[in-house]
């Protein structure tokens, strides 16, 4: 495996769980199963996934450096439909264990799900708009490879939406952090300025030369300390009261063994989305969601 160089490479990997193969034997999870879920799932199982890497053109794109690369990226990846884009050096902390990656540089993208249908979650159609969000990403994030291919550099997706049969091959959400576009909050999400943790994500690693991103703190920890509203809605009772140390990191660690049942009884949950103070529905602009806090 290549080099996975920045600060924290020495950290140890994430190892994954099996949650996914627990969820289809234990808790009988099944995707919804109306037309337009059962679409979305078998396209991105027979279609997204064959398509996360592929040929590099033979003629290389030049940048000047990595910033003007990575507005030529930025300007793609918005415009097939990404509403966060950020970047990061590929870091061991965030590779799972077993999964081999060349590349030096990633870019970490974002979609929002809709506020209106997160807002029944637990019930649907929560869990359906979660599998939407999951198919749209994972079509950008497929065509964001492919650009990057496109201008002469080696680049492979990274798909959004994990399950039994395809493991996950990268922790997104603390690449999202890594690249600034977030913090974790009490439920183990990200958390944006944008859109609290109403949102979807995923990577591409690639060998064109980006940015190093960094870390950007906006006060999510703190307010987390105090507000306990997603550990409140929890029907399972899976998020933390405190943090514990996880692979030398201090953080908040959600109970799979409680989360799991819930999950699979709704389908795909989603009350700690929906309950979160920093979720922001249309026309909130900046700052907490209207009415709170």
């Amino acid at each position: 495996m290549g080099r996975m160089g920045g600060p924290g490479t020495r950290s140890r990997r994430p190892r994954y769980s099996g949650i996914f193969e627990r969820l289809e034997r234990e808790a009988g999870f099944v995707t919804p199963q109306d037309p337009i879920s059962e679409f979305c799932r078998r396209d991105i199982d027979r279609s997204q996934h064959a398509a996360l890497d592929g040929p590099v053109a033979p003629a290389r794109q030049v940048f000047r450096d990595p910033r003007e690369a990575a507005r030529v990226v930025s300007g793609f990846a918005r415009q097939a439909g990404a509403d966060l884009v950020g970047f990061t050096r590929v870091k061991r902390s965030f590779v799972f264990e077993g999964v081999e990656i060349r590349h030096r540089h990633a870019v970490i993208l974002g979609l929002q799900m809709d506020y209106d249908r997160m807002a029944a979650a637990p019930a649907q159609p929560a869990g359906s708009e979660a599998l939407r969000a999951y198919w749209v990403l994972g079509g950008i994030t497929v065509k964001v490879a492919e650009f990057v291919r496109s201008l002469g550099y080696a680049a492979r997706a990274h798909h959004p939406r994990s399950s039994g049969g395809r493991p996950p091959t990268v922790l997104h959400t603390l690449a999202a952090v890594e690249a600034g576009l977030g913090e974790t909050g009490r439920s183990g999400l990200l958390v944006t300025r944008e859109f609290g943790p109403r949102v979807r994500l995923s990577t591409v690693t690639t060998a064109l030369r980006l940015p190093a991103g960094g870390r950007k703190a906006f006060g999510v920890d703190r307010f987390c300390r105090e507000c306990r509203a997603c550990r409140e809605a929890c029907e399972g009772g899976a998020i933390p009261d405190e943090k514990k140390r996880v692979r030398g990191v201090l953080k908040y660690t959600i109970d799979p063994d409680r989360c799991l049942p819930v999950f699979a009884r709704y389908d795909g949950c989603g009350a700690c989305i929906a309950r979160c103070p920093f979720n922001r529905g249309p026309g909130t602009g900046p700052g907490h969601r209207r009415g709170q806090v």
